[in-house]
C-alpha cells in the first residue's frame, strides 16, 4: 500500500496574530454582553422587588380603610369621606403603577416594532405644546414655548410614544416645581446637523448632584421630600422616557443646579432622505 503524505498548510505568523486578536475581541464583546445582561436582569429583579413593596403600601391602606368602613362602628361623616378619598387616591396609585410597569416592559420589548414616520419637528412640537396647555394640565405653572422659526428638519419617530416622552417630562417638571414656576419647551439642531435636541426646563428647586446619575434607572425614585405638589405617580416615568428615546436611537440627559432648576434634554437623529 502506497504511503500517503499530508502537507500542513502554511500559515503566516501575521495571520495567526490577526486571528488571535479577533478571538480576543470576540471574547471581550461576549464578556461585555454578558455583563450587560446580568446588569439588566439585576435591575429587573430590583425593580420588581421595589414594585412589590410599592404595591403593598396602597393595598394595606385600602384594606384598612375598607375594614374601618365595614366595622359596624358609628362613623362620623367627615371620617367616612376621608376614608373614601384615601381609597380613591390609593387606587389611582395602584393603577398608575401597574400601567407604567406594563408600558415599560412593552417598550423594552424589541420584538415589537415602533411605528416610525418622518415627522416635521416644528409643527409636531408646536401642536404638542398647544394641546398640552389647552388641556389645562399645567394651569398652576407658566408655560413657555421657545422654538426657533428656522427649525426645519424631520425626525423619524413613533408619534404616540414620543408624545408619551414629552408628557412624562412635562409632568415631572410640574410635579417637582412649586406652583407659579415656569416650564419651557426648547429645541435646536446640533451644529453638525445630525441631531435634534428637545429640552424641557424648569426654574424649580433643582436636583441634588448625587441623584443625577440615577434619575433614569428603573429602580430609582427621587425622594418624596422634593415633591412640592401632591401627585400620584409610579416613579417609572423617567425610566419610560429613557426606554422610548433609546428605541429611537437617541439619548436623554439631565443638567440641574440646586435652587435654579433642571433641564431634561433628548437628542434624536435627524431624518436623512434616501
Amino acid at each position: 500500500m502506497e504511503k500517503q503524505t499530508f502537507l500542513s498548510p502554511s500559515i503566516e505568523p501575521e495571520s495567526i496574530e490577526s486571528l488571535s486578536q479577533k478571538l480576543l475581541e470576540a471574547n471581550l464583546q461576549l464578556s461585555n454582553a454578558n455583563r450587560e445582561l446580568e446588569k439588566l436582569q439585576q435591575e429587573r429583579e430590583t425593580m420588581l422587588a421595589n414594585i412589590s413593596h410599592d404595591l403593598r403600601a396602597p393595598i394595606t391602606a385600602i384594606r384598612s380603610a375598607i375594614d374601618y368602613l365595614t366595622s359596624g362602628q358609628n362613623i362620623r361623616l367627615e371620617d367616612y369621606e376621608s376614608s373614601i378619598r384615601l381609597i380613591n387616591h390609593r387606587t389611582a396609585t395602584l393603577e398608575n403603577l401597574i400601567q407604567d410597569m406594563y408600558y415599560l416592559f412593552c417598550v423594552e420589548d424589541t420584538s415589537k416594532e415602533l411605528d416610525l414616520q418622518p415627522i416635521d419637528a416644528l409643527p409636531f412640537l408646536e401642536e404638542y405644546f398647544y394641546d398640552a396647555t389647552a388641556a389645562s394640565l399645567y394651569d398652576d405653572h407658566e408655560m413657555i414655548l421657545d422654538l426657533p422659526e428656522d427649525l426645519q428638519c424631520q425626525i423619524d419617530i413613533d408619534v404616540q410614544k414620543m408624545v408619551r416622552v414629552l408628557d412624562n417630562l412635562f409632568t415631572n417638571a410640574a410635579k417637582y416645581t412649586p406652583k407659579g414656576s415656569s416650564i419651557t419647551l426648547h429645541a435646536k439642531i446640533t451644529s453638525d446637523h445630525q441631531f435634534l435636541q428637545i429640552a424641557v426646563s424648569d426654574n424649580g428647586p433643582g436636583i441634588p448632584p448625587e441623584a443625577l446619575p440615577h434619575l433614569f434607572g428603573r429602580t430609582y425614585t427621587v425622594s418624596a421630600s422634593r415633591t412640592p405638589n401632591s401627585a400620584t405617580g409610579s416613579g417609572l416615568g423617567l425610566a419610560i422616557v429613557k426606554a422610548i428615546v433609546e428605541r429611537h436611537n437617541g439619548t436623554v440627559s439631565c443638567t440641574s443646579q440646586p435652587g435654579k432648576g433642571s433641564t431634561f434634554t433628548i437628542q434624536l437623529p435627524i431624518h436623512i432622505n434616501p
